[in-house]
């Protein structure tokens, strides 16, 4: 099984909440916006940013989506389109810079170490790093690696950087009894999923169909299609999923 006791030694452990609220007031978006956007209540995106509470992971896609960013971006605090952000990575000001077009942020940056964007020249330099990380050698060593817990038993561990365009590559863990999303939702997002399962047993299930992989089986889907993911057995389980497209583009799930 996974040792999960010592996180700090195998990853660093992501601020999700800290990041939400720094990503958002660089948008200049209200809590109460976000919110409404997110479809959850203020209080709820309150508890999330203040760390009370972790969200779904269907919660976080959205709000990663509804602030032009990638949940691995999120997670690592990167700001994202400046202006008020409308879940296209878009900004809505003259002079605003955007996301690249695989709905990454502008780059390595943490919310703590913002894109410099002297006046009339920040298109300039997002798209002059965005290029310069397309031909980077990146090497992320496991330490480094940023760690997200999610509600229903899910963590993920972001395993690539801004070097690999157009797609995110994460290692999910999924302890006994994991569902995710939780209850009976579905999720669905643009672009495919390539999954790997290393550890385990897994229960994945998209659309009406139902499969049940076990180490070294994998499974490849449309994201587009509703699609989750659960664990019932004893022993915790291990994937790794690329997300080709942008995971960030969440859709509202189906009923």
């Amino acid at each position: 099984m996974t040792d999960r006791s010592t996180p700090a030694a195998n990853g660093l452990t992501a601020d999700l909440g800290h990041n939400i609220r720094v990503v958002r007031k660089a948008q200049d978006v209200s809590l109460r916006e976000l919110a409404r956007r997110v479809g959850i209540s203020g209080s709820a995106l309150s508890q999330i940013e203040t760390g009370k509470t972790r969200p779904t992971v269907k919660t976080a896609y959205e709000i990663a989506r509804q602030l032009g960013v990638t949940l691995a971006d999120l997670s690592a605090g990167v700001p994202g389109p400046p202006g008020n952000g409308n879940g296209n990575g878009e900004g809505n000001g003259e002079g605003r810079g955007k996301a690249n077009g695989n709905g990454h942020g502008p780059g390595p940056h943490t919310a703590a170490d913002p894109l410099p964007s002297p006046a009339g020249q920040g298109d300039v330099v997002r798209d002059g790093l965005a290029a310069h990380m397309r031909q980077a050698v990146e090497f992320i060593p496991r330490e480094a690696q940023q760690l997200v817990d999610l509600q229903g038993g899910e963590q993920f561990r972001v395993l690539s950087g801004h070097s690999l365009p157009g797609a995110n590559c994460l290692l999910l863990t999924y302890a006994p009894g994991a569902v995710s999303p939780p209850g009976e939702e579905f999720v669905r997002h643009s672009g495919h999923e390539f999954n790997y399962l290393t550890v385990g047993r897994l229960v994945i299930e998209v659309g009406t169909q139902r499969y049940e992989l076990k180490p070294g089986d994998t499974l490849a889907f449309p994201a587009t299609t509703p699609h989750r993911l659960s664990n019932p057995w004893a022993e915790t389980a291990e994937l790794v999923c690329v997300f080709v497209g942008s995971p960030a583009a969440l859709s509202p799930p189906t009923g």
